[in-house]
């Protein structure tokens, strides 16, 4: 596995909502993620990833 040969991979946040059975790509980041709904959310990578 690569984690196990010592390649770390950057932290990545997707996030996606349910839209007529199907999940749709909302936002994506690689520093600090924004979604709106159903509430607002903004975490930041470095805060989360060590």
């Amino acid at each position: 596995m690569p984690a196990d040969a010592g390649v770390r991979h950057p932290p990545h946040l997707y996030a996606y909502d349910l839209v007529d059975g199907r999940y749709e790509p909302v936002a994506d980041s690689a520093e600090e993620l924004i979604v709106d709904k159903p509430f607002d959310i903004r975490p930041r990578l470095r805060d989360t990833a060590p």
